[in-house]
């Protein structure tokens, strides 16, 4: 359940019940805000490392004794602490988690609609605006067939990372989704903001040219390795091209200064899974500035 949805449902509440409450209770001023004070105060919670402490409730119990209606006071503190249990528990459960699920695609051509079709499929089946991707991989033949297909992709909720794994297979024509591990929000945040969005590697991969690097492949098989982060490239002895607007290839003019951008490398495979030494750099999303005034490392 979306974060402040669940909030606005607990206030919704903690109203309700110090509106019930108050009508047992001796009478105080502002007793009614402070019911709704100290079941806030109940779910305030502290992290620890990845440990979420119930520091509301400590705090209530150890410090605060309050005299007058101390029992509804109390009742309404655990009710916050209750609510803070619930979020532990629904925690893993998030709107967006998948569990492990297979989609029939069948045979997918990476030249034709097929192919928008799958990526299309894998930027809903997630859907969230918050998919990025860390890694993908995708081998396909000088006819277009896609073989296998490997995404990695992180999606943020408020609390926690969600990592997953989507695999196609051209034996089965399938898709599965696996979730790998859940990670605090914390801990990936940096790592996180590095990355690009799922959506714009997935657009560029859709108006990519790939007859273009069909037509100048030399081996049966190309391997395609998509890394999300935004790096500094020094491009002096490699074989690079440009991705423009409409998906074409134009050649790289090297100036001497890094390249900042999100890179595509080609490795062309023999029919023995040889790999030729010959590689070649597709970058997009690029600039030309160089990485001291970014402020990038590689």
């Amino acid at each position: 359940m979306d974060f402040l949805i669940q909030w606005s449902l607990f206030l919704l509440a903690s109203i309700l019940l110090g509106f019930f409450l108050e009508k047992r209770t001796e009478k105080e001023q502002y007793l009614y805000l402070k019911f709704v004070f100290y079941a806030c105060l109940g779910s305030v919670s502290f992290p620890v490392y990845d440990i979420q402490l119930p520091l509301g409730i400590i705090l209530f119990l150890i410090v605060l004794h309050p005299k007058k209606n101390s029992r509804y006071k109390r009742y309404m503190a655990l009710f916050g602490f209750l609510f803070f249990l619930l979020q532990l528990i629904m925690g893993p459960f998030d709107t967006f988690t998948l569990r492990e699920e297979t989609q029939q695609m069948g045979q997918v051509t990476i030249t034709d609609e097929s192919f928008d079709t799958l990526m299309t499929h894998i930027d809903r089946r997630i859907g969230d605006d918050s998919l990025r991707l860390e890694q993908s991989q995708l081998l396909f033949d000088q006819g277009g067939n896609l073989r296998n297909a490997t995404f990695e992709l992180i999606a943020k909720s408020p609390k926690r990372f969600i990592r997953y794994e989507v695999t196609y297979q051209e034996v089965t024509g399938t898709l599965t989704y696996r979730p790998r591990e859940e990670v605090l929000t914390r801990s990936l945040e940096v790592y996180y903001q590095k990355l690009i969005d799922a959506s714009t590697s997935f657009q560029t991969l859709k108006t990519l040219s790939i007859k273009q690097i069909l037509h100048e492949s030399k081996t049966p098989y190309v391997e395609m390795d998509l890394d999300g982060l935004y790096e500094t490239f020094s491009l002096q002895d490699a074989t690079v091209l440009l991705i423009n607007d409409q998906g074409e290839l134009i050649p790289y003019v090297n100036t001497g200064d890094d390249v900042l951008a999100n890179a595509i490398r080609l490795t062309y495979l023999r029919s023995d899974g040889q790999s030729l030494r010959e590689k070649t750099i597709l970058l997009y999303n690029y600039s030309f500035e160089t990485s001291r005034r970014k402020g990038v490392v590689r």
